[in-house]
């Protein structure tokens, strides 16, 4: 038992680490780049943007809500990735699945660990 918790710490966080360098990536890139006004950008970009904003805040929100996190951070990406007709799949932003696989991964363990630990304790008893 007591190794389906490391296993499952271990992918959570790697999770955490991979969530934490994607989100403080993109936040150097909009700090030295800047952020064009909404008012001036097209409807497809302002939706990318709330795709990206939505991803990379639940990436953050999966360090305490994991299962939430996880699906919010792959919706995100999703309404990003749709609403960009121009991006391909293997590039900067596929880290979004590789992060949110991870969490689920994570999730999965824990459950597991989860239900282990209540069939124990209903043997013992």
């Amino acid at each position: 038992m007591k190794r389906l918790r490391i296993i499952g710490g271990c992918f959570r966080w790697a999770a955490r680490v991979g969530g934490g360098l994607t989100v403080l990536m993109f936040l150097v890139f909009f700090i030295g780049e800047g952020v064009t006004a909404p008012s001036h950008l097209p409807a497809d970009e302002i939706i990318m943007f709330i795709g990206l904003a939505a991803a990379l805040a639940s990436l953050l929100a999966a360090w305490r809500w994991t299962l939430a996190g996880c699906l919010l951070a792959l919706a995100g990406y999703a309404v990003f990735f749709i609403a960009n007709k121009r991006l391909e799949p293997a590039n900067l932003f596929s880290l979004f699945p590789v992060v949110v696989a991870l969490y689920a991964i994570a999730w999965v363990f824990d459950r597991f660990h989860a239900r282990r630990m209540e069939c124990s304790i209903a043997n013992e008893s």
